[in-house]
């Protein structure tokens, strides 16, 4: 068994069987194997019942209160691992009903779990508050708990009865259904169909392929690839439009069930993040489009077209430039990278390299795209789906990030804190990235390479900055016209989604019919409002890495204490105490004046290598 030949487009998608235990993540590190796994299932099952024990007397003592809630955590930490396994297992080949079965066993116990411990919340915030604050400074054990136990008082006209809380838990199996559906449609059912490459081949489209083949030089190929790839989605239209529908409906029934206004304020409250912050995004990038606009007008100009469409934007300029290397240099590249971090990150990282982390390579059935996952009790595990590509190659980058992040979470926090806000968890992953652009264009004195690079600078922007702000202002229509009573059908969403993406690329940009499909297949959507933050991060991390690679050693120190503090403290303050404060404007503008100044590097270089 080898590596497969991931560069070469008409290659078949290899099976699992077929690739090198090393480019494989070791699940065996959770579980030896199914049966290892049923027996903590069975025993989480009885264990569940002993939470119930608790229920009417937490406020009868802190020692009572701390008993709880360690029992709670044992337990959540056990249903973290078993769910962690069953639906990796899932992902390494979705099509086998076995590990499909896993998953869903799992995801139904959790929303009994959550049933079972849904009586907390509500008890402690019966409690009196100078009861509460006497058990916290009389007993050391139960002091580990006082962010958490502030963070439940400061929502606590948000927090329902028990009995409230209880069905609100019950319902997750019930809303659940919108993504799931999309998950099995986008990534078990749809059949991309072939097409043929620039040398008359037939190819066959997958979603790593398809990325890749928008960079080709031929137009014909570009426009067919793309054609086809949306084509495949027309089939559902329907059904997409209505599991997002039935998806952000279900985000303003929770909503509105605890007592927000918006869907947005639900979604920030519990970590503290002030709405501003996002309205605050959307102002500032929409006031820097003339931009973004600049540069279409440019690649319009570069390609020779009459009309620019969706499809010419990913050329790169100097495509003979672009970086595709196997992935094995390109974990070495990463290394020196990031080499700014320090010799315990690098320490760590290349352990995480060398020690089933990571699945690389795409196979028959696997999960699409990239993710970092793991539980509390396990090492970081990696999806990635390979090919010798510079997205891939940042892809490595980024989703090592996460993986880093968690790694020193864990080490150094109790499982209360385990799980990092989304709001601080894409600075990490991000932050690799700039570390790894600055270094490459910093390695090269040729003028095309350094055209390429700034090109993929820029479309690394456009993708984490502008295209995330693009998707959030979607994301924020379709609950808005929700929550003023209004319907959503496949129709409207595709009319919306067209006019944001014109509005974002300007009056350059021509769209045919089939290319508005993008609100109805980002599997992102059906996490409300997610992706601003992939924004908001990244503003953050360029900010943070701009200080580490001036050499301020104090930068470096208080961005791996940021790493270490996992969710122990409000993601805002947290990011203030590494060095950015995102409640100013100064991050945001100073990405937007990044991307303007990179844009004039690409005209002045192009002007010169006429």
């Amino acid at each position: 068994m080898v590596a497969p030949a991931a560069s070469a487009q008409n290659a078949k998608i290899p099976q699992r069987a077929d690739i090198e235990a090393k480019y494989k993540w070791r699940l065996d590190d959770i579980y030896p194997d199914t049966l290892a796994w049923e027996a903590d299932f069975a025993r989480l099952q009885t264990q569940m019942g002993e939470i119930a024990k608790f229920q009417g007397h937490l406020g009868e003592s802190a020692e009572t209160l701390y008993r709880c809630l360690s029992l709670r955590d044992s337990l959540s930490s056990l249903l973290d691992r078993l769910f962690v396994y069953a639906h990796m297992k899932k992902d390494e080949d979705t099509r086998i009903p076995e590990y499909q079965a896993l998953a869903d066993r799992v995801s139904t116990l959790s929303a009994h779990f959550g049933e079972k411990a849904a009586f907390i919340r509500p008890e402690i915030i019966a409690i009196p508050n100078q009861t509460l604050d006497n058990y916290l400074s009389s007993d050391k054990n139960l002091k580990l708990y006082g962010f958490y136990i502030d963070k439940i008082m400061r929502l606590k006209s948000h927090i329902l009865s028990p009995k409230e809380e209880a069905i609100l838990a019950l319902s997750s199996i019930a809303t659940r259904g919108p993504s799931n559906i999309f998950d099995m449609l986008d990534n078990a059912d749809i059949e991309y169909p072939s097409i043929k490459d620039e040398k008359g081949r037939e190819i066959k489209l997958t979603k790593e392929r398809y990325y890749k083949i928008l960079e080709s030089t031929d137009r014909r190929v570009r426009r067919d690839a793309s054609k086809a790839y949306n084509e495949a989605y027309l089939n559902y239209v329907n059904t997409l439009g209505a599991t997002l529908s039935a998806s952000v409906n279900s985000d303003w029934f929770y909503a509105q069930a605890r007592g927000y206004e918006t869907t947005l304020e639900s979604d920030l409250d519990g970590d503290n993040i002030p709405s501003s912050v996002f309205e605050n995004l959307i102002t500032t990038v929409d006031a820097s489009l003339p931009a973004l606009h600049k540069w279409t007008a440019l690649k319009k100009k570069h390609l020779k077209l009459e009309k620019i469409y969706p499809y010419d934007l990913n050329v790169p300029f100097a495509p003979e430039a672009k970086i595709e290397i196997p992935y094995d240099s390109a974990m070495a590249i990463i290394m020196k990278a990031v080499a700014p971090m320090g010799s315990q990150y690098l320490s760590d990282l290349q352990t995480g390299f060398g020690s089933g982390w990571v699945d690389v390579y795409e196979t028959e059935g696997k999960q699409s795209g990239a993710y970092s996952w793991g539980a509390y009790s396990t090492h970081p595990y990696v999806l990635l789906n390979y090919v010798n590509s510079t997205e891939n190659f940042f892809t490595v980058a980024h989703e090592m990030g996460h993986a880093m992040h968690s790694f020193y979470t864990h080490k150094g926090q109790p499982y209360i804190y385990e799980d990092y806000a989304t709001f601080v968890a894409e600075v990490a992953s991000t932050a690799n990235e700039a570390l790894l652009i600055n270094y490459l264009l910093n390695s090269t004195t040729n003028k095309r390479q350094k055209l390429y690079l700034l090109n993929f600078y820029i479309e690394q922007i456009i993708g984490t900055f502008y295209t995330q702000v693009m998707f959030s202002e979607f994301e924020k229509t379709i609950h808005d016209i929700v929550e003023q009573g209004g319907a959503l059908s496949a129709e409207s969403m595709r009319k919306i989604y067209g006019d944001l993406y014109k509005k974002y690329w300007g009056p350059e940009l021509a769209m045919e019919d089939w290319q508005n499909l993008g609100g109805l297949r980002i599997p992102h959507f059906y996490r409300s409002y997610y992706v601003f933050q992939y924004a908001t991060s990244y503003a953050a991390a360029q900010a943070l890495t701009r200080n580490i690679l001036s050499g301020d050693l104090q930068a470096r120190e208080r961005y791996l204490e940021l790493l270490a503090c996992g969710g122990s403290d409000y993601p805002v303050e947290l990011l203030k105490k590494a060095g950015v404060d995102m409640t100013q404007p100064e991050a945001v503008n100073a990405t937007v004046k990044l991307f303007a100044g990179l844009v004039d590097q690409v005209e002045v270089l192009l002007r010169e290598q006429k």
